[in-house]
């Protein structure tokens, strides 16, 4: 695969594909909106919560992050706000 320069930057082009050799399908993110500031919060050691802000830490929150665990402190899922 070639080489991508961008800006002072090289990356390596990689092709994405399943088993059978079709490339994979493109999906939307969670679509985050601009922001300029992120706070985190923790249960323990998991991380279980990201805030996201435009205007600082005392901004507007634009969208938060929940994240969920199993009982062996795997993550489960990630749900947007």
């Amino acid at each position: 695969m070639p080489s991508v320069r961008e800006n002072s930057l090289l990356y390596e082009v990689i092709k994405v594909s399943t088993v059978d050799g079709d490339p994979l399908a493109v999906v939307n993110g969670l679509n985050i909106p601009a922001h300029d500031f992120i706070s985190l919060s923790y249960t323990s050691t998991n991380l279980t919560g990201v805030t996201y802000k435009t205007g600082g830490s005392g901004g507007t929150t634009v969208a938060t992050l929940v994240l969920v665990y199993d009982g062996n402190n795997n993550p489960t899922s990630v749900t947007k706000s």
